[in-house]
């Protein structure tokens, strides 16, 4: 088998999110819950500088060995988003994708609020989260402890697990201008064996001053 071959598959970086960045500025991208990188490689291979933050120590290092093979301009580092201090007015992108569901309300909420205020004027933000369609909400109804509503405790991963509507996630873009939003029940093909999510996205961007 070739080394080539022999490789992990690549991920699948967010389409919704790719339909609008001919519209985004270039310049620094933040991706929060960056994982093993799916969406900061393809945007530093498109233009942008990025700091990709994740809380998982094998994520991070393996993106770091795709930054380092491709010499690319990413910086991945490893913090728990909830104690994270975004600088302000620096970033032309900011994605948060498929993080928020693990999140508490006032953690959710004022991680988003930070990741706004470090926009530059004219500055876009994605967001990504699964909404009540979601296959999970059901079981997580019926399993597990709601603590807040629609957020879940699940025991054997030792994570909460919160399920959007959409008026809560338009709440969240608050401010901006709303540029899309997606709703749907769609397949995942991003990871593992393809399955489905209930699934809301928005492109949303800041007024210049």
């Amino acid at each position: 088998m070739s080394a080539e071959a022999s490789r992990p598959k690549r991920s699948i970086p967010d389409l919704f999110l790719l339909q609008y960045l001919p519209i985004i500025p270039r310049g620094v991208a933040l991706d929060l819950g960056a994982g093993n990188g799916r969406n900061s490689l393809f945007l530093a291979e498109h233009g942008f500088e990025v700091d990709a933050f994740d809380h998982d120590a094998e994520s991070v290092a393996e993106l770091m060995r795709a930054v380092q093979e491709r010499n690319l301009p990413v910086r991945a580092i490893r913090n728990e988003l909830t104690t994270l201090t975004i600088l302000p007015k620096r970033y032309s992108l900011a994605v948060i994708a498929w993080v928020l569901m693990f999140l508490r309300r006032g953690e959710r909420d004022g991680l988003v609020k930070m990741a706004i205020r470090g926009l530059l004027p004219g500055g876009f933000i994605y967001l990504g989260v699964f909404s009540t369609t979601d296959p999970g909400y059901a079981l997580c109804k019926e399993k597990f402890d709601e603590i807040e509503e629609r957020t879940f405790f699940v025991p054997k991963r030792k994570m909460t697990m919160h399920y959007f509507l959409p008026k809560e996630v338009k709440e969240l873009a608050k401010g901006l201008e709303l540029i899309a939003f997606k709703e749907g029940y769609e397949m995942d093909i991003g990871h593992g064996e393809p399955h489905y999510h209930g699934r809301i996205e928005v492109v949303a961007r800041l007024p210049k001053e």
